[in-house]
Formats: structure tokens, sequence, C-alpha cells
């Protein structure tokens, strides 16, 4: 991974082009910079957390110059079946900024038209905070996952893992009326999560997470499990925890090279569990979170550890691998 000088992006016919405000850092960014990705093609401008102010438009009357917007960086046909029924994030020809479309670690991006069609450019307000809207996208990936899940009013959710995402899914089933217990062995982020709408935390480390969770769900069990780390996996023991009808979302995915389970199915049949996965956002529910944060609802202003420029990328991508910082943006893409 190199900083250098690149052509200025064209204007896609129905697109855009942006001059990049902000691009938050995901974990996926750096994976892709140190292993790749499945859906990484190279060379690649990485980053798909992006807000910028538009330069240039083409043939679309919803974006005006000088508008400063958020984008989901899904770029789906609208043909497809899975299009078709609102699964933009499942699109037959999918493609996504940041990983095979450039994305907004640079000073200017190109913004694709079917990007623009699916309704996935949002316009901030004048008094927004552009920094904070980049994190639109990990949240609608969150809003994504609960939906899945079926997180409603008054479940007992248990999420694994408080990293900025195990942390979205805190205050947004906290805002639903759901009770949360939030596992993770950092006891600094145990009290970032009560802070952000956990009602507990449980140390996997020092305490038995099944007595935990029994004694917290006063025996009954959770009514939702969200895997919000690689380093949990689905298991008998896990299973054993779910109430009847206990939902389980896969939200993280597993290392590529230990990626299998094995569980009993009958626990799956006999008390009526279900395990869904849940992968990126769709469009809705990249507009879902955008009002969300436009409207106040969750407080996610203490994920950002760190403002940096766009030279000191590398340092950015070792704060969050050394688990010194939870988010960090780039907010200076001058060289």
């Amino acid at each position: 991974m190199s900083v250098g000088e690149v052509k200025e992006p064209q204007c896609p016919p129905g697109g855009a082009v942006l001059r990049v405000t902000a691009c938050a850092v995901c974990p996926t960014d750096i994976k892709m910079a140190r292993v790749g990705q499945r859906d990484l093609s190279y060379p690649r401008i990485l980053g798909h957390e992006v807000v910028g102010v538009v330069e240039e438009v083409d043939g679309t009357e919803t974006l005006a110059i000088g508008d400063t917007v958020q984008v989901w960086p899904g770029v789906a046909c609208g043909r497809c079946p899975s299009c078709l029924k609102g699964l933009d994030n499942m699109c037959a020809h999918q493609g996504i900024i940041g990983f095979n479309h450039d994305g907004g670690f640079a000073e200017l991006m190109a913004v694709p038209a079917p990007t623009v069609a699916r309704g996935g450019v949002n316009v901030l307000s004048s008094d927004a905070d552009p920094v904070l809207a980049t994190l639109t996208e990990p949240l609608a990936c969150c809003v994504h996952g609960q939906k899945a899940a079926s997180v409603s009013s008054g479940d007992r959710v248990v999420i694994f893992g408080a990293g900025p995402m195990g942390l979205m899914h805190a205050a947004l089933a906290r805002r639903k009326g759901a009770r949360v217990l939030t596992v993770e062995p950092d006891p600094v982020r145990r009290e970032l999560a009560l802070r952000m709408g956990a009602d507990a935390g449980s140390d996997p480390a020092s305490e038995e997470l099944s007595a935990s969770v029994n004694v917290w769900t006063e025996g009954r069990g959770a009514d939702v499990a969200i895997l919000a780390t690689p380093k949990v996996k689905v298991d008998d023991a896990l299973m054993r925890m779910m109430a009847p009808r206990g939902r389980i979302c896969a939200f993280s995915g597993l290392p590529k090279n230990d990626p299998r389970i094995d569980v009993d199915i009958n626990q799956l049949h006999y008390r009526e569990l279900v395990l869904v996965g849940a992968y990126g956002c769709t469009s809705a529910s990249n507009s879902e979170a955008f009002g969300i944060i436009a409207r106040g609802e969750v407080d996610l202003q203490p994920l950002i550890s760190q403002r940096l420029p766009l030279s000191s990328i590398e340092e950015a991508f070792r704060a969050i691998e050394e688990r010194r910082a939870l988010k960090c943006v780039i907010d200076d893409l001058e060289r």
C-alpha cells in the first residue's frame, strides 16, 4: 500500500464526482491491504465509509454541485432477482466502492450511476458533522444485521465483541427497547458498551458465560446472539444459551482458513432456533442508518478515536490493529 498521485476520476454518465471530506477506516480496509479480500481487485484506492462534496454531476436531479453527501458503497444493477427483492447487497452483479471501484482515500472519488439510482447518495444538512456521517455505512451494516435477527423491544440480546460494530449493535438494540449483554474481555471496551446502551457486561476470560447468560436472562436464555467478532463460533454451548426460537446472527465472518463449525442440528430442530447470516448492508439500510445519525437517535461520537491526514493512513491502520483506536477517520485528503 502506498500514497501517491493518480489521474483524476472522470464523472460517470448518470453519476457524480466528489471532493472527499472524510473517509473512515474499516477493519476490512486493513484486511484488504494486508492479505486481500474476496471482492478486492487491483490496483485499487481503498475506502468505503465516505462523505464528500459534489463537484460534478451528470444526468440526475437528486444531487447538486456543492451538496455534502454520504455514499452507500454498493454498485448494484437494480434488475437481478436480489435487487428486485430489495436485497441489493446480494446483487448478482455487485460492485463495491473501495473494493472493485476506487474509494474514498483520495482527494476525489467517482460515484457510479447505479449507486445514485438506488438512492445510495444521501445529502447532509448544513449543520451535520461530516466526520460523524462517515459512520453511516458501518451503522447500516448493524441495522441490516438486526433486521435479519428480528431484534425487537423486550428481547434479551447478547452481543459478542465490543469493537466499533459491537458497540453500534449495543446502541441500536437499546434504541429498539431491547436489553443488552456485551461479552468482551477488554474492561475499557466493556465500560464503553455500558455507556452506549448495554445493560451489563461479561468478561469471557474470567466468567463462565453460560452461567452469566442464565442469570442475566433469569433462566430463559437469550432471544438474540450477535457475533460481532470472528473470535466466536456458533457451537453447541452457544445454542444452549439461547431461548426457544432464539436467533443467532453470524455478523462477523470467520477466518478463511477455519470457517467451518460443528453443531448439533437437533438443537435447531427441537428448539426452533434460527441461524442467520448478515453481510454488508442494503441501500435501504444505509438510508435508515443515515436518518438515525441525522436525528441524533444514537450517540456514536465516542467511537471516533482519531482524525488523521491521508499521509498518516498507515498509522491509522496500526492504531486499529493494535487496539489503540476504535474508529480512525481520514479527514485531510491533501497529501
